[in-house]
């Protein structure tokens, strides 16, 4: 029969041993990934060129206090409606179509590079406006403007009205 087992013996890796390892290791994942440090070395050689390396380690020396002033000028009174009215802001910018704003813009530099070009500041008398009303482009645009003001009165009138 066999004999049993009563003693086992542990092997404990000394210091030593444990801190090679721990060499070895490294080593091992910086040739694997010495492209990768070159990069991140090079990053970092130019935030410590422009500054903002200093900055950073600052701001975290001295984050307490930074932190303290934070919260201090949140909560000041209007900060909170600021905070607010922002998020609706960023809301309402998600909404837009980027290529309907684009060409609405472009028609409102457009109209602004016309006022500025104006060289006769001469009122128009009521003759001229109304002349002006049969213009094509006058119209268009007017057009436009009265569409964007029943739009506007439509969501005026939505948002009087309780959400079920």
């Amino acid at each position: 029969m066999a004999k049993a087992i009563s003693n086992i013996e542990r092997h404990i890796p000394s210091p030593e041993e444990v801190r090679d390892q721990a060499i070895s290791q490294v080593l091992d994942a910086v040739s694997e990934n010495h492209q990768a440090l070159l990069t991140l070395l090079d990053i970092v050689k130019e935030l410590q060129e422009i500054g903002v390396l200093d900055i950073v380690q600052g701001a975290l020396k001295n984050r307490r206090d930074i932190g303290v002033i934070a919260v201090t000028q949140l909560n000041k009174p209007g900060m909170h409606h600021i905070m607010k009215n922002g998020m609706t802001a960023m809301q309402f910018l998600a909404k837009l179509q980027p290529e309907k704003i684009a060409g609405l813009l472009d028609a409102v530099d457009h109209g602004l590079e016309r006022l500025t070009d104006t060289q006769n500041n001469k009122p128009i008398g009521l003759f001229g406006m109304g002349k002006a009303m049969m213009e094509p482009d006058v119209t268009l645009a007017l057009g436009s403007m009265i569409n964007f003001l029943r739009g506007m009165g439509e969501g005026m009138k939505n948002a009087d009205k309780p959400v079920h």
